[in-house]
């Protein structure tokens, strides 16, 4: 198993922790856009597009860690207790991961498989403020390292890229389908910058390195 290396210490180990396992390019069969130009891909349209969720099954080179999938390393991040990072990693399924990153102040229902819970511990205290600057990183790293995904996500064009998820106000579009879909947005980031070429991606890789060794995120 990989050294479990974080903040500066990983960031020393590892400095370019983006490695593109080659060349992005076209699909020679990607899946029509809807005719509404809009990519929901929590639920109308995940059978087409589900690569674009955080569970979907993309292992990833993370922090000189092995993650896998890009749910498991966002949730690993919540916490800098070596004990919570592994039990993470190890999680089976991207579900369970989350499940045990709860937060332990939430309802009993949602806390429950809460790994801080059962170690009377909490959250970092900084994450409502590092945790989309993570998913940039992780959602980065996921496109980089998986070429096919990368060209999949290209082939969607100007598509408004929509987690029309109804449970989160935040990454999703929330239950009365106003939320901020920072999901959503992240991707067309990347989008944007897979399109710009190969010298744009490099240099979005240092930005995304820099900006982790500030903020240890």
């Amino acid at each position: 198993m990989s050294p479990m290396l974080y903040g500066r210490a990983a960031e020393q180990h590892h400095m370019t922790p983006f490695a593109i396992t080659g060349s992005i390019g076209e699909l020679d069969d990607p899946p029509p856009i809807p005719a509404d130009n809009c990519i929901l891909y929590f639920g109308r349209d995940r059978d087409a597009f589900g690569f674009m969720s955080h569970f979907h099954p993309a292992p990833i080179e993370l922090d000189a860690v092995n993650w896998a999938t890009a749910e498991h390393f966002y949730q690993a991040q919540k916490s800098f207790v070596e004990a919570y990072r592994l039990a993470i990693q190890q999680a089976p399924t991207p579900g369970k991961a989350k499940r045990l990153a709860a937060d332990p102040r939430l309802p009993r229902p949602k806390a429950k498989h809460s790994w801080f819970r059962v170690h009377h511990e909490l959250p970092r205290p900084d994450w409502v403020t590092v945790k989309l600057q993570i998913m940039r990183r992780v959602d980065f790293a996921k496109f980089t390292q998986h070429p096919v995904l990368a060209a999949k996500l290209q082939a969607t064009g100007n598509a408004r890229l929509i987690e029309d998820s109804p449970h989160d106000n935040y990454w999703g579009t929330g239950p009365d389908g106003m939320g901020e879909n920072w999901a959503g947005q992240v991707l067309t980031e990347i989008r944007d910058v897979l399109n710009a070429g190969p010298d744009a991606v490099a240099a979005h890789a240092q930005q995304l390195v820099r900006a982790a060794a500030i903020k240890d995120c």
